[in-house]
Order: structure tokens, then C-alpha cells, then sequence
């Protein structure tokens, strides 16, 4: 009989791996658990007061469902306030960012397919669900890629998105 594949783990079981952010003034914690197959890979995120990633983009679609906290993504110009029990998708190769605007941690399920585990530093600390059918170095593992972007434009987005929020909120 073969040995049985590794296709079931429990949260607890899955290594924290506290994420350093490489842009400049974000020292927001982000603290994550990953696990991924050949296809997909689920991060289970906690992103601080004051987390703020900087535009970036992935060759993966990515689902996300908001566990507790908010947390505003924006995506191709528009602004998204997402609250616990929400669901947002970013779309393969969009220009994406978060922001924690919130006092309290959000914590998040992500999804990424094709799995989000192309940076050398967090292959190596993703969980692999796989089995003896699975050839490892067939699994195409993305990573987050940035170009140049225009600092006054991302802030003006995230105030017209803010402003539009709280101009609906009002309403209601």
C-alpha cells in the first residue's frame, strides 16, 4: 500500500508566517497561514490597523472573504469598503490594493488560482496539500508583480472611493 497523501491539515497546523512589507512607512502587521495543491492556494490573512499595500497586480484570479475586521480594495479605479461576511474578487492581472482604514485587525480568506507561491522566500513556508499523482515542479506558483505608478493618482481613487462610501452611508 502507498503512503497516504497529505490532502487534509488544521488551521493549527499550518506555520504563521509574519509578512515584512517591502514598501516604505507600511509597518502594519500582516501575519499569514498558507496552503496550496497544484491548482489553488488559500491564505488565511490577518492585516492590522493601517495595513496598505501599494498597487500590484498577480497572474491569479483572487477571491477574498472578509472573516472580521474591514478592509477597502481597490481594483482598477474603484474603491471597495469589504466587511466581515463580504466577498471580493479581484480579477486576473488587475491592478490591485488594500488598506486597513479600520482600528481593529482584518482577518481574511484568500484564494489565488494559480497558486500564490512564486516568491522563493514563501514557497518554502506554504503548506502543500499534494499527493503521489501531483509533480511538484509542474505547479505554476505566481507571485504579486508592481510597476511604476503615480502616488497622486492612487490617493485621489482612495478619496473619491471614501468619499463615495460615506456619501451612501448617509444616505441610509
Amino acid at each position: 500500500m502507498t503512503e497516504k497523501p497529505r490532502y487534509r491539515i488544521n488551521y493549527d497546523e499550518i506555520p504563521e508566517i509574519n509578512v515584512k512589507p517591502k514598501d516604505p512607512g507600511n509597518n502594519a502587521p500582516f501575519v499569514v497561514r498558507m496552503v496550496h495543491g497544484s491548482d489553488t492556494s488559500i491564505m488565511f490573512a490577518d492585516r492590522g490597523p493601517g495595513y496598505h499595500t501599494k498597487p500590484h497586480y498577480h497572474d491569479a484570479e483572487q477571491m477574498n472573504y472578509v472573516v472580521s475586521g474591514e478592509i477597502w480594495f481597490f481594483v482598477d479605479g474603484h474603491g471597495y469598503r469589504a466587511a466581515k461576511g463580504d466577498i471580493m474578487r479581484i480579477p486576473r492581472n488587475k491592478i490591485h490594493w488594500a488598506w486597513n482604514r479600520g482600528n481593529e485587525h482584518c482577518v481574511l480568506f484568500e484564494s489565488h488560482t494559480p497558486p500564490l507561491i512564486g516568491d522563493d522566500n514563501l514557497r518554502d513556508k506554504v503548506v502543500a496539500l499534494l499527493g503521489p499523482d501531483d509533480d511538484r515542479a509542474a505547479i505554476h506558483g505566481i507571485k504579486n508583480l508592481r510597476e511604476p505608478y503615480d502616488q497622486a493618482e492612487v490617493d485621489a481613487i482612495e478619496a473619491r472611493a471614501i468619499a463615495e462610501e460615506d456619501q451612501r452611508r448617509r444616505k441610509l
